[in-house]
């Protein structure tokens, strides 16, 4: 596409846009830089940061291979097994999305006391991830059909070497780049790991900010973590690059399997779902210092935390998505000039922990502006930071699928530019678009650190008043926000997987 004054000012936004996820960064050297190099690098050698990073180390390393190859297996027996009730069977491995890290732990350590430490961590943030994996891998499997495995099987080659050689090798970019998400997931994380007792560094930073004043320390931490997660957001791009198109067929079941492949669907979602739901339940019918005996009481005294979380994740979710179309369009095909810089930077504030862009958020609002600070605004230009990448995912593949002559013919018949985005291209995208702001607002729902730091004066969300309640061991109270979150979580979840559904069968 040529040059024009209009592709400019789309540029030019998109740079604003993206520019602003180097805040939290500027933040990170700033503080730590007043340590200087000495200090620094004094604070690197000491044990305790080995011990962060190796706990970090082990807990990303551990949850993405488990996660990895439990949504490649899932997606690999649904789609080629399973045959009527696909759709509705991967809907429903999807669904543990709607259930934040920290909930499924905290009903995991009161149903199983003890439950603590690595291994905790590692099964609560498996069986939040992995679905991370399945998506992509179940649209790579669905769209590869059976010539190649027929072929190869006529070759002599057994199932586990035909799986191995090629289908794999065909599908491994989707898988590779859905485990990196959950690398970047697992060590962007805080609320699953707390909760167990286990402590990474996004843990080590948020008890660092709360312990003392001295913010060069958790800077430090900081910017180790975001040289990590700039890396993993890296390698992610570059396989994503190396992507095939979607196919244009759809892959038909095999004859048998689909027993098996809904036998070990039942026990993930036993894991992911059931045990997560049937605690809270519990937890809730056994406590005698709930306060309330109705649904009417439960929803009076549940409504200021309620309607603040639905508040803000609209609210957020649709600025978020207005902030993520003109870098949507804008790096989608064609790209414009600078397109692969802007989508690098937009990219970033999901690998970097809400600990960290909400220490960036706080310095912000108290040095520069005092009056927006502990403000909704705020709040939102936070969430904008962190969650831009999850609308701006899906909105520009929507963008990218659009086949080139369908607005070429739009231009050929007199259509301007801007005619042909806003008459053809963003009503093709439009589902596209859809889902990245249900994932948004998904979440907006579950984020608990910078909710918890930036939340105006006297305003609770449900995960924040529920981490409150499990502080100060009301966790009947706790289960009942808990319940709630999860229903309300599950709304852009339902609406998720119904979009990307739809956009899959264009």
């Amino acid at each position: 596409m040529r040059s024009n004054p209009g592709r400019l000012a789309l540029g030019l936004v998109a740079a604003a846009v993206a520019g602003s996820v180097l805040v939290p960064v500027a933040y990170l050297v700033l503080r730590a830089s007043e340590l200087g190099f000495d200090g620094a690098r004094a604070l690197l050698m000491r044990p305790r940061t080995a011990e962060l990073a190796g706990n970090t180390a082990r807990l990303a390393a551990t949850v993405t291979v488990a996660a990895g190859a439990l949504g490649v297996g899932t997606a690999w027996l649904v789609t080629t097994r399973v045959g009527r009730g696909r759709s509705l069977l991967l809907a429903l491995l999807a669904a543990p999305l709607a259930i934040p890290s920290y909930v499924a732990g905290f009903v995991w350590t009161r149903l199983f006391p003890g439950f603590e430490g690595f291994w905790a961590a590692v099964l609560i943030l498996v069986l939040a991830c992995y679905p991370l994996v399945l998506l992509p891998a179940a649209a790579a499997f669905a769209g590869l059909g059976r010539d190649h495995e027929d072929v190869a099987r006529t070759l002599g080659l057994g199932p586990i070497a035909v799986f191995l050689r090629v289908t794999a090798r065909r599908v491994w970019p989707a898988c590779a780049g859905g485990s990196l998400l959950v690398a970047l997931y697992t060590i962007s994380d805080f609320g699953g790991p707390a909760v167990v007792r286990y402590e990474p560094f996004t843990v080590g930073i948020y008890n660092a900010y709360n312990g003392a004043y001295d913010r060069s320390t958790p800077a430090v931490y900081g910017c180790v973590l975001a040289v990590v997660a700039i890396v993993l957001a890296a390698a992610e791009r570059g396989v994503r690059r190396d992507t095939p198109p979607a196919a244009t067929v759809e892959r038909s079941p095999a004859r048998s399997g689909a027993v098996a492949a809904w036998a070990v669907s039942a026990l993930v979602l036993l894991a992911g779902i059931a045990v997560p739901v049937a605690g809270l339940l519990r937890e809730i019918s056994e406590s005698t210092r709930l306060g309330f005996t109705t649904l009417g009481g439960v929803l009076a005294w549940a409504w200021p935390d309620l309607r603040a979380t639905l508040v803000l994740s609209v609210t957020a979710a649709a600025v978020i998505a207005v902030a993520a179309l003109p870098v949507a369009v804008y790096t989608a095909r064609p790209p414009g000039p600078g397109a692969g810089p802007i989508e690098s930077l937009s990219s970033l504030g999901y690998a970097l922990p809400g600990v960290t862009v909400a220490l960036a958020t706080v310095f912000v609002g108290i040095r520069l502006l005092p009056d927006w600070y502990l403000t909704t605004p705020l709040l939102i230009a936070c969430y904008v930071i962190l969650f831009l990448p999850v609308c701006l995912g899906p909105a520009r593949q929507a963008l990218d699928a659009i086949p080139p002559r369908v607005p070429d013919a739009a231009r050929t018949l007199g259509a301007s530019a801007v005619g042909t985005l806003a008459r053809v291209r963003l009503p093709l995208a439009a589902p596209g678009i859809a889902a990245g702001a249900a994932l948004a607002c998904l979440s907006v729902a579950k984020e608990l650190p910078a909710t918890l730091m930036l939340a105006p004066v006297g305003t609770s969300t449900l995960a924040t008043h529920m981490w409150s309640l499990n502080n100060d061991v009301a966790y009947g109270r706790a289960a009942v926000l808990g319940l709630l979150l999860v229903l309300v979580a599950s709304v852009p979840t339902v609406a998720l997987s119904m979009l990307l559904t739809r956009e899959g069968r264009r």
